[in-house]
């Protein structure tokens, strides 16, 4: 019956996250999350009434995820945060220097495994501190400290010169 709800409504719910200024990958965790609560009713049959409840439950969870983490919008793709890092107003030599570093940084973050890029962004890019991204990561501070070594020793050594080059 769950999946059922889950088929029919996922996508709406999705939709009106989004139409709520969620980033694409807070609003599918919000969905995952309502019908995880939907999961752990003992009775359903207000919930296949309508979808009403449905979006209740998802617009509850959003209001809670920015009380809890305030207004950082973080999205594991940051492709778009980081085209407006290039100057716009340099001359294009230098934009298009820009935009190489950029696209190799861009590349060595898709290499990373996926919890150190995200620790790396949320820090980074969001501007979290370690306490906020362990919380909104769900692990402990050490973790976000280890995630984070690793990244930057990751950046660190792709970006030495070659010692044969």
């Amino acid at each position: 019956m769950l999946e059922k709800l889950f088929t029919q409504h996922s996508s709406a719910l999705h939709r009106y996250l989004l139409s709520k200024k969620c980033t694409p990958s807070l609003a599918a965790d919000l969905v995952q999350e309502t019908f995880l609560r939907l999961a752990q009713l003992e009775n359903l049959e207000s919930v296949l009434r309508g979808p009403s409840y449905l979006f209740r439950v998802a617009h509850n969870l959003m209001i809670d995820h920015y009380r809890r983490y305030g207004e950082k919008r973080f999205d594991a793709d940051a492709t778009a945060f980081f085209e407006t890092l290039v100057d716009e107003t340099s001359r294009p030599e230098e934009q298009a220097i820009d935009a190489l570093e950029l696209e190799h940084l861009e590349n060595m973050l898709e290499r990373m495994p996926a919890r150190t890029r995200d620790v790396f962004l949320l820090l980074r890019v969001e501007g979290m501190t370690h306490k906020e991204a362990a919380r909104y990561l769900r692990i402990s501070t050490s973790s976000v400290q280890k995630h984070m070594a690793m990244a930057l020793a990751k950046i660190g050594r792709e970006l030495e010169p070659d010692p044969e080059g």
